[in-house]
This record gives C-alpha cells, structure tokens and sequence, in this order.
C-alpha cells in the first residue's frame, strides 16, 4: 500500500468542509424571520429563500452528494439575494430604510463569521464581499449611525476570531491520521482500514452480509497516470456509491469499495456499472488504460484484512 503524502491548504482555496451546516443556520434564520415578518413582503422574501435551502438539505439527506458539494455556494446565493431584495425595497415608494435592511444588520456578525470561515483562504475575497456587504447596509441605515456601528465592529471582531481560531486549529498532520487523499479527497487508506475493523464487527455480530470492490487503472503504455484522470476516475466511482458507501484510494492506481449489507453477486453488478462508465470517459488524449475490477465478500469471523488480501489476490488474478 503506497504511503500518502500530505500537503497543506492551498491559499485562493475555498473551504467547503461542513458547509451542510452553513446552510442549516441560515434556514433557521430564514423560517424564524418568515415567521416574524408575515405576511409583509420582508417575510415571502425570507420563505422564498428557506424553500430551497430545504429542498438542498432534502436532498442531502437523500444522498445526492451533488447538493453537499454545492452547500456553501447556496448559502452564499441566499445571502446575495437578501442584500439585492434589500436593494430593491430601499427604492420603492415611501421606503427610507427597508425591513429586511435592519434584520440583515442585525444578523451581520453570523454573515461575518460565515465568509471568515468559508473564505478563511481567500482573505482579499473575504474582505471584499465583507466590505461591500456593509457599504449597503451603510447606504440604506445612515440614520441609524450608532446601531450600525456597534454591528460593523461586532462583525469585524467576529471575522477576526473566526479567522484566528480557523488558522491555530489547523490539524497538525504529522501528528494525526491523515483522513483523506489529499488529491482525490477520497478517505485515504489507513481511514478505509478503520472504517473496514468497525463495520465488519458490526456485521459479523449480526449476520449481514458486507462486500469490497478494488478498480486497479493500469496504463499499457509507458506514460503514467495524470492527476486529473485519477479525479475523474474518483469522481466516477463517488457519483455511484450510496451514503453508507465508503470508497478510497489504495494506492496511485487502485482504488477500493466498503459495500455495506452488500452480497458479492450485487457487488459485481456495481463494478459493472463503474466498469461501464470508465468506458464512458473521455480525457482527449490517446493513453490506452486497462481497468481491472475484482470482488470479494466478508466471511464472518475472517479478519477484515484477510478479505482485502483475498481482494488483491483476485485483482492480480484477473489483470493475468
């Protein structure tokens, strides 16, 4: 099993682990203020933005991994909408300072703390839409100069600790578990080994059935594999599992499939499937690639390692 190296955050990267709950908090704020605000146009305002905060975390629970993915971008659009509709009721008839202007400054420091923590690698970005964020509240609350002070500086400190404290508690990698592939983002393989020990004496103690699967990507000619065909091929794999599904990245080109309550006959009609897509992909270039897939079922009792060599052995056998 090949050792992952790991690398630290990017900067001009965007942080978009946890971003569900970014999204849970701003739903609550939206249905507490649509409560508030109806039936005044402040609160259709506040319900057309919780509906499809809703229909996301729906949708998450459901598993689609899209809508996960996609989280923070949402929170981030209901934000821009709030702030545009804002806008909009400040230029209306006999509208010196709108609602949804004062409640948007009232839960400032929140949006504050969300853009330091989302935006915690992009600093230039943070301050930017931070700052545009108030000029508005500014144009739209100037008579009201002593509140938005006090708010403007409370979100200021607020961004500051959130920044502060997101940076000092940086996981020292060298010293923990590496959790994930720092390419792929898949779990890396000692997680995989975790999650393999845990689900299998679950398993085994009552009875169910639990599977793996090992895609092993060989280029037949003398070029290697590309980082970004290694994503696709990851992405490919993520887009077919279930949420109880665990795929991970064994080594440079193999990758390996936890299939919980899984018999090796469904196993095998999964592969088919990942096989069948691979078919499908398409990286414009001439590189000929061999896919070897092979299955293999838990026994109860057979320590989990066993199983993952008797996985090997039959990607060896089958690549033959």
């Amino acid at each position: 099993m090949a050792e992952n190296t790991t690398h630290t955050t990017k900067a001009g990267t965007i942080n978009s682990a946890g971003s569900m709950g970014g999204l849970l908090g701003i739903f609550v704020i939206a249905c507490v203020e649509f409560q508030r605000h109806w039936p005044t146009g402040t609160g259709l305002i506040y319900l057309a933005i919780s509906v499809p905060l809703l229909l996301i975390w729906i949708a998450h629970l459901a598993g689609w991994k899209l809508a996960e993915r996609n989280a923070g971008l949402a929170v981030d659009i209901a934000i821009y909408v709030l702030i545009i509709a804002s806008l909009g009721i400040r230029f209306g008839p006999s509208q010196s300072t709108s609602e949804l202007a004062t409640t948007l400054l009232f839960w400032s420091p929140l949006v504050a703390g969300w853009w330091a923590w989302r935006y915690k690698n992009m600093a230039r970005q943070m301050w930017l839409l931070l700052g545009g964020f108030f000029v508005i509240l500014t144009w739209q609350m100037a008579s009201q100069h002593e509140r938005l002070d006090e708010h403007l500086i409370l979100s200021l400190l607020v961004a500051l600790v959130v920044r502060y404290v997101s940076q000092s508690s940086a996981p020292d990698h060298n010293a923990t578990m590496n959790l994930r592939d720092p390419l792929t983002g898949l779990p890396s393989p000692e997680c995989f080994e975790a999650e393999l020990a845990h689900v299998s004496s679950i398993f085994d103690r009552h009875q169910l059935p639990l599977s793996l699967v090992a895609c092993r990507i060989t280029p037949l000619a003398t070029t290697q594999l590309q980082d970004a065909q290694l994503c696709q091929y990851a992405e490919t794999i993520t887009n077919r599992l279930r949420t109880s599904d665990t795929a991970c990245q064994w080594d440079r080109t193999t990758f390996m499939i936890l299939l919980p309550n899984t018999t090796e006959a469904m196993a095998g009609k999964l592969a088919q499937g990942i096989r069948n897509a691979f078919d499908h992909l398409d990286f414009g270039q001439k590189t000929p690639l061999a896919v070897t897939i092979a299955t293999a079922q838990h026994q109860p009792g057979e320590d989990p390692m066993s199983t993952v060599s008797t996985l090997e052995n039959k990607l060896v056998a089958a690549a033959e």
